[in-house]
């Protein structure tokens, strides 16, 4: 779910039309972002995989401080991998992106219904692999609104974790 997320924030972050956003696994987990250019040439952020980084500069923006975090060392990285997303194996990221296409509110239902669902699981009440169809269920249920305020995302937010604990999350377990 999480590449899911990152794709519907690189919508709403950068206006980024969802059929020019690609998702690529890098099992190294060094590239974090990549921007491809009209010329065809490519930034990337790269980092260790540790978030204390993009918290310090979260918090210090727009200013760079040093830090004593543990650098890339590319001599020692060697390779760097990567593969086509395996949707069936991972089967939120579509439907991140199907959230995305229906527009409006459905991107707060998957959230929250896929927040609810982790808890679940992690409180053992839920299995791993029935999160998928848990957010499945919330996103069915839902008509998205396309106009809508701050209120109406609360309104929404909150009853579909109501629903996802009390109804979709108990057909599917």
């Amino acid at each position: 779910m999480n590449k899911g997320l990152e794709v519907i924030e690189a919508y709403w972050l950068f206006g980024i039309p969802p059929e020019k956003i690609h998702v690529v696994v890098h099992p190294q987990s060094i590239i974090h972002s990549m921007v491809e250019f009209v010329d065809g040439s490519v930034k990337a952020q790269l980092g260790l995989p540790d978030m204390r980084l993009p918290i310090q500069y979260a918090l210090t923006y727009p200013e760079r401080l040093p830090s004593q975090y543990r650098r890339v060392d590319f001599a020692e990285l060697g390779n760097m991998t990567f593969l086509p997303p395996d949707t069936e194996r991972f089967p939120c990221l579509p439907l991140a992106s199907h959230a995305l296409a229906m527009g409006g509110t459905a991107p707060a239902v998957l959230n929250a219904a896929n927040e609810v669902a982790v808890e679940l699981f992690l409180a053992g009440k839920l299995p791993f692999c029935a999160i998928p169809a848990v957010i499945r269920e919330a996103l069915n249920a839902h008509t998205p609104a396309h106009e809508f305020t701050m209120q109406d995302l609360e309104r929404i937010d909150a009853e579909t974790r109501r629903r996802t604990r009390d109804e979709f999350a108990l057909t599917i377990s």
